[in-house]
C-alpha cells in the first residue's frame, strides 16, 4: 500500500501542477507567449515537460536523503568544504543555493559538471523551508558568502541559484555590508527564478516562507525594495515550468536589463528538471567561466 502511495503522489504532483500551470497561463493570457517561446507545438512542448517533471521529480525524490547526511546539508547556514588551494589564475568559489523544499542534494550532478569543467571550490548553502522567514534566510546566506569569499585571495564569488535560490544570490549581490566586507560577487546566474513571484505559493504554499514567493509576498517586496544587482546576472527559465505561475513570473523587467543582466529561455523542461537539464548546466557553465575570466582568473 505505501509503495502504491509513492508512486501515486510522484505521478500526482507534476500532473497537478502542469493543469495548474495551462490554467494560470491562460487566465493570464499568457499561451501566445509560451508558444512562441516553445517554438513548437503548444501541445507537444507541454507533453514533453510533463514527463520532464515526472523523471526529475521522481530523481529528486531519490536524491534528497542525500543532502540529509552530507556536512553542507547539516543546518541552515552549513558550508560545502571547498577542493583544493586557492590561487590567483584559479576560478572563483562558487556558492549554490537551492530552492524551496529542497536541500542540497539539489546540486548532486551540476557539482560533478562545474568540476569537470574546472571548478574546485564549491560551496553548498542548506537552509530550512519551514524556519525563520526570507529576510533571516538572506542575512544568513551573507555569513556563508563571507567564508566562501575569504578562500578567494580576491574575495571573489560566483552565485548560482534555483528557484527561490535565485531570489536569495539576487539578494546577496545587493547586500551593501558584503561589498564593505570586500565580497566581491564576480557573477549571477538563476534557474527558474521566480523573479516576480509566482501564484502558485498562494494556492500550495506550505509555510511562510512559501507564502512569501507569492506576487505580493514578503520576499518580493524584499527584492524589489533592494538596488539592483550590478554584478553580470544570467536568468535561465522554461516557458514550461510549472511551479513559477503564469510564465510572466519567470521574466526580468527593463530594471534588470538595465543593470546588465540576460535572461535566456531553454527548452521545454519542468522546474525541477532544470536541475538536471544539460542545456541549463552547459550554458551556465559558460557564463561563469566568462565571468571567471573577466576577472582574470582561471
Amino acid at each position: 500500500m505505501v509503495p502504491c502511495l509513492a508512486v501515486a503522489a510522484l505521478l500526482f504532483v507534476p500532473l497537478l501542477t502542469g493543469v495548474l500551470a495551462l490554467a494560470e497561463n491562460l487566465r493570464a493570457a499568457e499561451l501566445g507567449r509560451q508558444r512562441a517561446l516553445c517554438r513548437g507545438p503548444l501541445p507537444l512542448a507541454l507533453l514533453r515537460a510533463l514527463a520532464n517533471a515526472v523523471w526529475s521529480f521522481w530523481l529528486t525524490a531519490l536524491l534528497l536523503p542525500l543532502g540529509w547526511f552530507s556536512p553542507s546539508g547539516l543546518g541552515r547556514a552549513a558550508v560545502g568544504a571547498a577542493n583544493g588551494a586557492a590561487g590567483r589564475g584559479d576560478p572563483p568559489p562558487v556558492v549554490l543555493i537551492h530552492g524551496l523544499y529542497h536541500n542540497p542534494a539539489a546540486w548532486t550532478l551540476l557539482l560533478r559538471r562545474l568540476r569537470a569543467a574546472g571548478f574546485t571550490r564549491l560551496f553548498t548553502y542548506g537552509y530550512s523551508s519551514f524556519g525563520p522567514p526570507f529576510a533571516a534566510i538572506a542575512a544568513d546566506l551573507g555569513r556563508t558568502l563571507r567564508a566562501a569569499a575569504g578562500d578567494d585571495p580576491e574575495g571573489r564569488v560566483l552565485l548560482v541559484g534555483h528557484s527561490l535560490g535565485g531570489l536569495l544570490a539576487r539578494a546577496a549581490c545587493a547586500d551593501a555590508d558584503l561589498a564593505a566586507a570586500g565580497v566581491r560577487v564576480a557573477g549571477v546566474v538563476t534557474l527558474g527564478a521566480p523573479h516576480h513571484g509566482s501564484t502558485l505559493a498562494g494556492m500550495l504554499g506550505m509555510g511562510r516562507l512559501a507564502r512569501s514567493l507569492r506576487p505580493d509576498g514578503a520576499a518580493l517586496r524584499q527584492i524589489r525594495a533592494l538596488p539592483c544587482c550590478e554584478a553580470p546576472g544570467l536568468s535561465l527559465f522554461s516557458p514550461t515550468d510549472g511551479m513559477v505561475l503564469p510564465l510572466s513570473g519567470s521574466l526580468l523587467d527593463a530594471r534588470e536589463t538595465a543593470a546588465g543582466w540576460t535572461q535566456e529561455c531553454l527548452g521545454p523542461v519542468s522546474h525541477v528538471g532544470l536541475l538536471y537539464d544539460r542545456a541549463a548546466a552547459r550554458r551556465m557553465t559558460e557564463f561563469l567561466l566568462e565571468a571567471s575570466r573577466r576577472l582574470g582568473g582561471g
